[in-house]
């Protein structure tokens, strides 16, 4: 009994950078074909597509499935080009371009120096796959950038020193003579923070006496 072949580990990175570059490639040649045919702006671009015939002249968003498919194995291309040659750009691109070769050996129509081996390859060809590669790089960075880092937490506010029992109890007697004399509540509590902002503005005071001394 023949051995059961092994599940393939699906790649979430894969298939959103391949999204990611396959649609921004799509509208990228969908704005550059309406600017140099304006006139087939709003007409239907019908080609044959995965056995049918579709309209290519869409958005990625609205792209019939079949249509997206040449686009999508070209990133997919690029993605593994790039997971394979992450430090090589020259070599990520001679692998996007065998794999273009390998895609469209049977097509009749594409021109017959493009099957050359990459070295062969006019600049202006080089540079085509060379652009996939930049590309792909793009789109995982952009699929796998990390969430912003929460902000860092506002430092404590810091808790006004301890009173002990007896200097509280006077703070009490005070807060309870001039609720009388004022005619209206007047905490302890209140107090300690009057005294503590006082001390600090005293000593804002003194500090600045002492900067003006020695200058």
């Amino acid at each position: 009994m023949a051995a059961a072949k092994k599940k393939t580990k699906a790649d979430p990175v894969m298939e959103k950078a391949a999204d990611y570059f396959a649609g921004r490639s799509h509208d990228a040649w969908r704005k550059t074909f309406h600017k140099t045919n304006p006139a087939e702006k709003a007409k239907p671009r019908m080609r044959m597509r995965g056995g049918e015939m579709v309209d290519v002249n869409q958005p990625w968003s609205k792209l019939h499935p079949a249509a997206k498919q040449d686009n999508l194995r070209a990133a997919r291309d690029a993605y593994a080009a790039v997971k394979k040659f992450p430090k090589d750009r020259e070599a990520a691109a001679d692998f996007v371009h065998q794999a273009w070769i390998k895609a469209n050996k049977g097509d009749p129509n594409q021109p017959k120096d493009l099957f050359k081996p990459y070295a062969k390859l006019p600049a202006v060809e080089k540079d085509k796959d060379r652009a996939h590669v930049d590309a792909m790089h793009e789109a995982i960075a952009a699929v796998t950038k990390k969430a912003p880092k929460k902000a860092a937490k506002a430092p404590a506010k810091a808790h006004a020193p301890k009173i002990d029992a007896k200097a509280w109890g006077r703070l009490e007697a005070a807060a309870k003579d001039l609720s009388k004399a004022l005619g209206r509540d007047v905490s302890a509590a209140m107090l300690a923070e009057a005294g503590m902002d006082a001390m600090a503005n005293l000593a804002k005071a003194l500090a600045a006496q002492a900067r003006t001394k020695r200058g």
